[in-house]
């Protein structure tokens, strides 16, 4: 595992595994195995043996939570951070990650309640961020603004301070705010690496469009090797209907982040809507093994076999949709709707 030889180590530890099948040190090792080789379902179901055997163990509920974490599902972050703040009401790692979960969550003040014992000690950036996110969530903006003034003295002046601050209000979900900003940072520093993508991320909040892919076009032109951003101009491609522009782009941002679902689920959007059949399943397949949670993959999974005549499949794929959601109706619904760009935020 240390030497980066991910299958010898998988199959090592599962060695140690049929001799000692209770080995918690090498569930969780081989949990970071498949987290590293992208098995994300896997390696949840491995951290989770491991907790049946040892529920108090730290590094095994932070490993499972940050899975989670990475793939915005807060709420199936949560039970593992609330274990982990429980062990310890002190730690301040597992008291900022129950929070975000609650912020980003939608739970802003519950999230504020929680971080209240480390801002009365001593808190550090990360705890400050969380609050003046959680503030502004809550309309309270003039106190979030405080904590980002805190946290960003030089903003007026400094484009970098500037460009931080704008990713505070965009996280604040105050957009028009953080144009301000991420429009004062580049009129500081026009070459300043990473503004246009953010400015287009922000465009995308608010549904204009042809104004993100402007500063995505401008990001790329910048960095031609910013796969973030070759991700957001395909997703973007796809959602304006112009499948065939955004394949290269999708794939670019694959080949860079294969652990990435929300692109195999656009490739595979771009797929169906071309008729490429074949190639739409596999990367719907992709999609659903790296986020089993989703419904619209699913959804998507379960046309695309239909209409590739592979019913037994899209059975499968359609009663997954029903199991993620009560009424089968209201998931289909959800699944073709045109929201806002998945990882937008």
């Amino acid at each position: 595992m240390q030497e980066g030889d991910y299958r010898g180590a998988e199959a090592g530890f599962l060695q140690v595994l049929r001799d000692d099948p209770n080995n918690v040190a090498a569930l969780g090792n081989l949990g970071i195995v498949y987290t590293h080789l992208q098995r994300f379902t896997l390696a949840i179901k491995t951290y989770d043996r491991a907790l049946r055997i040892r529920p108090n163990e730290r590094g095994i509920l932070l490993n499972a939570g940050l899975i989670y974490l990475r793939q915005d599902d807060y709420e199936r972050a949560r039970p593992y951070f609330r274990k982990l703040h429980s062990l310890n009401s002190k730690d301040v790692q597992a008291t900022n990650l129950l929070a975000t979960c609650m912020i980003y969550g939608g739970q802003p003040k519950a999230g504020i309640e929680m971080l209240k014992p480390l801002i009365a000690n001593s808190p550090d950036n990360g705890t400050l961020y969380l609050m003046g996110i959680a503030y502004s969530r809550i309309g309270m903006e003039e106190l979030g603004d405080k904590v980002f003034a805190q946290l960003f003295p030089e903003a007026s002046t400094n484009p970098k301070s500037s460009f931080l601050l704008g990713q505070a209000h965009y996280d604040a979900l105050q957009f028009a705010t953080a144009e301000r900003d991420f429009r004062m940072a580049l009129a500081a520093d026009p070459g300043l690496t990473g503004v246009h993508r953010a400015l287009g991320k922000n465009y995308l909040s608010v549904h204009r469009y042809e104004d993100a892919e402007k500063e995505f076009r401008a990001a790329l032109e910048q960095d031609p090797n910013d796969t973030s951003s070759s991700y957001f101009m395909g997703a973007l491609l796809t959602q304006t209907d112009r499948f065939a522009e955004s394949v290269p782009y999708l794939e670019r941002a694959h080949e860079a982040d294969p652990s990435a679902w929300a692109t195999m689920f656009y490739l595979g959007k771009a797929r169906l809507k071309l008729n490429e059949l074949d190639a739409s399943i596999t990367a719907l397949k992709s999609a659903a093994d790296l986020n089993p949670n989703e419904a619209a993959v699913f959804y998507l999974l379960g046309t695309a076999c239909r209409k590739a005549g592979r019913s037994a499949e899209a059975r499968v794929a359609f009663q997954r949709v029903a199991e993620l959601h009560k009424n089968t109706l209201d998931a289909q619904k959800k699944a073709l709707q045109d929201q806002a760009i998945v990882g937008v935020r």
